[in-house]
């Protein structure tokens, strides 16, 4: 039984829509299964937790620095922890990210402004395409915002050199810089 729930939860990760090298970030939401000991003392730890200040709190080992983990790293972590606690021997931590939580917001001078799901291979261009792209008084530049920092991009630079197209990260707030 136990193998089934582990190959049922490697298929769960593999046809996620988020990929499991994207790194955690504040605000994500993520399931945590734990095995490698009876199901009765493992049960208190799946449960949802959430990432804030960079860190996540797990029952009897407490806080767990999370933010610019992967999942898997995460769950490496945690099994670390658990080891050198003495809480189990061998175990074994899958962490699971809730779908539809990772989001970017898109303003300005858009067509359809407003928050918009995130995808691992998202670039600025598909960013502005998913908010039907720029409004007809758009100028340029474009500005994304991370963690407090701006840094603006042109939209014709981008169009010349599809190099320069950054990738776009869950929280992102990009701005086209324009009239509405």
């Amino acid at each position: 039984m136990r193998h089934f729930i582990y190959c049922f939860a490697a298929l769960f990760i593999s046809i996620s829509p988020l990929h499991a090298d994207s790194p955690l970030r504040d605000g994500d939401i993520f399931e945590m299964v734990v095995g490698g000991a009876p199901r009765d003392f493992t049960e208190e730890f799946h449960l949802q937790y959430a990432v804030a200040d960079g860190f996540v709190t797990v029952q009897y080992i407490g806080r767990v620095k999370a933010a610019g983990l992967t999942p898997s790293q995460l769950a490496a972590a945690i099994e670390k922890r658990m080891r050198d606690e003495k809480i189990f021997t061998n175990p074994t931590v899958m962490v699971n990210l809730v779908p539809n939580q990772r989001i970017i917001i898109v303003g300005g001078a858009v067509r359809n402004p407003g928050r918009q799901q995130w995808s691992a291979d998202m670039t600025l261009s598909i960013a502005l395409a998913s908010a039907s792209g720029p409004g007809d008084y758009a100028d340029d530049k474009v500005k994304i915002v991370r963690n407090g920092k701006a840094e603006f991009f042109s939209r014709k630079a981008i169009k010349k050199d599809p190099t320069l197209d950054p990738k776009i990260l869950p929280g992102d707030y990009v701005e086209v810089q324009g009239e509405l």
